[in-house]
């Protein structure tokens, strides 16, 4: 007797840039257990396609939820009008090698390997940071992780004795400071199951002495020589005086996260800091950022 395979309801969405991480948390929080990003320009500006399996049985709820969510970004920030969806129906047979096939080893800047669970070997002297794709926005497949991680080496070459990552995610900055030798790493998300998988993915990549805190950066006390915020521009702007009181006075403040034509808007929250290196993959950029002199 054969067994049929599993059916399920393919997601299909185009997003503006700017909504392609709360899209993706969103759809996290729905049950999906990976999702497929690319990056586009068009004639409207930068877009994300992103495409999510779900069990065929629960398609039409979740995406009668992302409509609805579309509605309320819509209504919060004019930017974010444009979402679209599509809803295919496949009995796909090979789906996990396919998801597989997508996520491959990726070397960032000149010491770092993100890579998969299932392919996780060493490159050269590249120290490897494993990280689940399927876990939270953040596995290093998107310009604003890459452009965070490059500029974590770059606080490590400067002797940095203590990080802070800001909106966790996946954990993957903060492993990346403990790898690259940082003895002290905090990271916080106010979401908890963001931080339950943060702690996951520590363990499985023996970075046991990362400090995981479900808050904020206000819930937390002193000052790092590096602090990392890879977020929405509004929420970086919001929180700008809370990150800013964090910053040790030699250290460095890193803010990703942000499309081109956000950058001056989030610099200008932190009055007190000079722009010191810009990075990025169009259409997202970092920025690092030092206390004024």
């Amino acid at each position: 007797m054969s067994i049929d395979p599993p059916a399920w309801t393919a997601l299909l969405l185009d997003v503006p840039s700017a909504a392609a991480e709360a899209v993706a948390s969103f759809l996290f929080d729905a049950g999906i257990l990976g999702l497929l990003t690319e990056d586009s320009n068009g004639a409207a500006g930068p877009r994300v396609h992103l495409e999510a399996h779900v069990p065929r049985a629960q398609g039409e709820r979740v995406a009668r939820a992302l409509r609805a969510f579309f509605d309320e970004l819509a209504i919060l920030d004019a930017s974010l009008v444009g979402s679209r969806l599509a809803v295919a129906d496949f009995a796909d047979r090979s789906w996990e090698g396919s998801f597989r096939a997508h996520h491959h080893p990726r070397p960032v800047g000149a010491k770092l390997l993100v890579a998969p669970p299932w392919d996780a070997t060493a490159v050269g002297d590249r120290k490897v940071i494993v990280i689940d794709p399927g876990m939270a926005f953040g596995t290093g497949q998107h310009a604003t992780t890459r452009a965070c991680l490059e500029e974590v080496e770059a606080a490590v070459e400067a002797g940095a004795r203590a990080g802070l990552d800001v909106g966790t995610g996946t954990g993957i900055l903060a492993i990346a400071l403990a790898r690259l030798g940082v003895p002290q790493v905090t990271a916080v998300d106010t979401d908890v199951v963001a931080v339950r998988l943060a702690r996951i993915a520590c363990r499985a990549n023996r970075a046991a002495g990362v400090r995981l805190v479900v808050g904020d950066a206000a819930s937390l006390h002193g000052t790092f020589d590096v602090v990392l915020a890879n977020l929405l521009c509004d929420v970086i702007v919001a929180e700008a005086h809370v990150l800013a009181a964090r910053v040790a006075p030699h250290g460095r403040l890193v803010l990703s996260g942000l499309l081109a034509e956000q950058t001056d808007r989030a610099a200008a929250a932190f009055p007190r800091f000079t722009v010191t290196h810009v990075r990025g993959e169009d259409p997202w950029r970092a920025l690092r950022l030092e206390r004024a002199r």
